[in-house]
């Protein structure tokens, strides 16, 4: 039997895994699940260093090579140096108290995940007055050694009631 043309492209790809053949579909999503409340633990993680001042957890939890922008960012932040220096800024000028997950979307793309998140940072300042900003992040996840770690980020304040009014809780 000779195999060419399109059986030939399918066979390959059956063979290099790249087809299932419906019998790994509960597998698979389970192991999506798994690995989607991994990435969110992770990020969960990261929100209890900043309410612990915990700088050893901050810096572990985002890759050496980290990239991006973090609210006050005016220039691309590259390396876990360029991240700590601005996260040590919000340790000493917040002091948080409270944070909430609001709503997650997380694709993932092989051994990159990539998750779009809004969440409520609540804090004192340095004079104690209270306050809750909310934030919207894009967060890149890559996995190595078993496990998924933060390698890019841009993460915001929401301006009061967005642009658009996406932030008015009386928008329907």
């Amino acid at each position: 039997m000779r195999v060419t043309g399109l059986g030939l492209v399918l066979l390959m790809a059956v063979m290099a895994g790249g087809l299932t053949m419906g019998t790994t579909t509960a597998e698979n999503a389970a192991e999506d699940a798994a690995a989607r409340e991994a990435v969110i633990n992770h990020i969960h993680s990261i929100f209890r260093a900043y309410l612990r001042k915990d700088r050893v957890t901050l810096r572990n939890t985002h890759t050496k090579d980290w990239t991006g922008f973090q609210g006050p960012s005016t220039k691309i932040e590259r390396g876990i140096d360029d991240y700590m220096i601005n996260a040590e800024k919000s340790l000493q000028n917040l002091d948080g108290t409270a944070y909430e997950i609001i709503d997650t979307e997380v694709q993932f793309y092989g051994e990159i995940a990539i998750v779009y998140y809004v969440a409520t940072y609540s804090f004192r300042t340095k004079d104690g007055e209270p306050g809750v900003m909310p934030l919207r992040s894009l967060d890149i996840y890559r996995k190595q050694s078993g496990g998924w770690i933060q390698c890019g980020s841009h993460i915001t304040p929401i301006p009061g009631g967005g642009m658009w009014g996406e932030g008015d809780q009386n928008r329907k």
